[in-house]
């Protein structure tokens, strides 16, 4: 439970390269319509923001990670909340104002909201948009990019989660080493501590997509393969069924060819017509094409990255 009303939040930005866009991004922070927050970016090396009142941590390392970084700025946050946002996402101007009310209540200790896509990212980008935005894509956890209902979840992305610090230093903050799944670790020792997250709809960021095909496809493969790792080593909250699924259907089109190819043929087309059914009401017959072939390969990677996740021994760096 937070001290008053509108608490002082320290707004963390782990630094991957900072791109033309990041800078402009940065900007948009000024139209927050909440007064009482600091921006603290955790970058490898030195950088210089002009005209912004940001404080910027320079770790003198190559390469480090997004949980230590956040470890570093939440060691020298000056705000009673911590609010988590990617170097590639700027907040809906009533971000935390939406999200810090809910810290009224004693026993939320975070609140995560909507990565939305940008209107003013590319083509392709928007369709990568459309494909997370599928039910038979996103599924359960669809809620993550487009706004779905307020619910309480067992784990969120850190592209958009809002922590109340007194929890994080109780739990030892990300306390990993983590390059992907850093979040999902954190969200775990916080439910273990017995408290709860939150998911607000209306706790919005703005978050630009990867490319379709191959930017995003690296970047689902790399999401497949920590949960496929996590399973097994932090099945609490990622053994779920939903995780397994895709994996099933990338083995089916593995080995169908080799035992029955009018199956795989017919399974094949099904998936391809559900998946177009799904999307082609919201946009074009070439988008719709598009998204359901984005919707198949992203099962597909997503699934053999999954079984990967599952044999290798460790993933920390």
């Amino acid at each position: 439970m937070v001290s008053k009303k509108s608490p002082k939040v320290s707004i963390i930005i782990p630094l991957y390269v900072d791109t033309p866009r990041f800078y402009k991004d940065l900007k948009k922070f000024e139209k927050l319509n909440y007064s009482n927050y600091e921006i603290v970016v955790v970058s490898d090396k030195k950088i210089e923001i002009k005209d912004l009142k940001a404080r910027v941590l320079i770790t003198g390392k190559k390469r480090t990670g997004p949980a230590e970084k956040r470890d570093i700025a939440i060691a020298q946050a000056k705000g009673e909340i911590c609010a988590f946002i990617d170097d590639d996402a700027y907040p809906d101007p009533n971000w935390l104002k939406n999200a810090v009310v809910h810290f009224r209540h004693p026993q939320i200790a975070a609140v995560g909201g909507p990565g939305v896509t940008p209107k003013e990212d590319c083509y392709w980008e928007q369709l990568t948009g459309l494909v997370y935005g599928s039910f038979f894509c996103g599924g359960l956890a669809r809620y993550r990019f487009v706004q779905g209902n307020m619910q309480f979840v067992d784990d969120y992305p850190a592209y958009n989660l809002v922590v109340r610090k007194d929890v994080l230093e109780k739990v030892g903050g990300y306390g990993s080493h983590f390059y992907g799944g850093e979040d999902t670790f954190l969200c775990l020792k916080i439910i273990k501590k017995g408290y709860k997250i939150l998911y607000d709809p209306e706790a919005v960021v703005y978050h630009h997509r990867r490319a379709l095909f191959i930017p995003y496809l690296k970047q689902i493969a790399n999401v497949g393969l920590h949960r496929g790792y996590f399973a097994k080593r932090f099945p609490e909250t990622s053994l779920k069924p939903m995780y397994f699924l895709p994996s099933v259907l990338a083995l089916g089109f593995i080995l169908l060819p080799f035992i029955n190819s009018p199956i795989f043929f017919g399974a094949t087309g099904l998936f391809l017509s559900v998946g177009l059914v799904s999307v082609i009401s919201k946009t074009n017959l070439q988008n719709s094409l598009l998204i359901s072939v984005g919707i198949i390969v992203t099962h597909l990677i997503y699934g053999i990255n999954f079984i990967k996740g599952l044999l290798v021994s460790d993933l920390e760096r």
